[in-house]
């Protein structure tokens, strides 16, 4: 792809008019939704504004790559990071997964715990575990409806220790850096504590896509750099977004937003 390709977000429509959406993203990756709305209603996410409608099926999976190839998109690499929790329709992303003709990945806040434990040693190409904080309160601030951070550690270092360590290394930890929210010393030290624990996973520092309505935003260039830089000083594996998944067509959710309409969003308040 070239410098200048733009990051191609479709409105998906399944056949009872529900959509959903897809992102194919210059590097050859498609990003593909897993549900019909979100149950987690986290309050950054514009995926969750309306709740779950339901499950998508794995023929409508598949038909959100065939859509792409058919206009002249073949991706090279799926992704499953779309509108949805993966966790919550596991059968199908299994099946999915285990059936795929191309690498898969997937985005996860890593609930049901048995079927976060069950994904692990899937044949994927990456589990990414979204924390967003490293402090418990921080934690149940961004993903109220999430397992709690303490068992998801838990179920982190369970399954971590029956991988290889070449599979170790395809397990991610996603953190989304959200201004006077989750980018301060404090949390970052309590994520650092967290890493060092599973010193072959690769941690994702990734900024806020704009999305109408929201009041959150990631710090700057200049801030974000610096969190950046006191993050990779002390954990050997951790990554910036790329120039794809900077642009503004690089978040799923807000299409579909702009469709139904949403309330606005807002932070769950802080749990002492």
């Amino acid at each position: 792809m070239t410098d200048d390709f733009k990051n191609i977000r479709l409105a998906v429509p399944l056949a009872d008019g529900l959509s959903v959406e897809a992102v194919y993203y210059g590097s050859g990756t498609l990003c593909l939704s897993t549900q019909a709305g979100c149950a987690l209603a986290c309050p950054f996410c514009a995926s969750g504004r309306n709740g779950l409608h339901r499950n998508l099926r794995v023929d409508e999976l598949i038909s959100q790559v065939e859509l792409f190839r058919a206009g002249g998109m073949p991706p090279r690499r799926l992704t499953l990071s779309g509108i949805g929790e993966p966790l919550h329709n596991f059968a199908v992303v299994r099946e999915f997964i285990e059936a795929s003709d191309l690498p898969v990945s997937l985005t996860t806040t890593g609930g049901p715990l048995v079927h976060l434990a069950a994904a692990l040693p899937l044949p994927h190409n990456g589990l990414m575990l979204s924390l967003h904080a490293g402090s418990a309160a921080v934690h149940r601030q961004l993903l109220p409806r999430a397992p709690q951070l303490e068992e998801l550690v838990a179920c982190v270092d369970h399954g971590l220790a029956s991988l290889s360590r070449r599979a170790r290394r395809r397990i991610g930890i996603n953190y989304l850096l959200l201004e006077g929210v989750n980018d301060c010393r404090r949390e970052l030290d309590a994520l650092l504590q967290l890493l060092g624990r599973w010193p072959e996973t690769t941690l994702h520092l990734l900024a806020c896509n704009p999305v109408p309505g929201s009041p959150f935003s990631s710090p700057g260039a200049e801030g974000f750099n610096a969190v950046y830089s006191y993050l990779a000083e002390r954990h050997s594996r951790v990554r910036r977004p790329n120039r794809w998944r900077r642009q503004a067509e690089g978040g799923c959710g807000t299409l579909v937003l702009q469709e139904v309409g949403a309330p606005l969003f807002s932070l769950a308040p802080e749990v002492s």
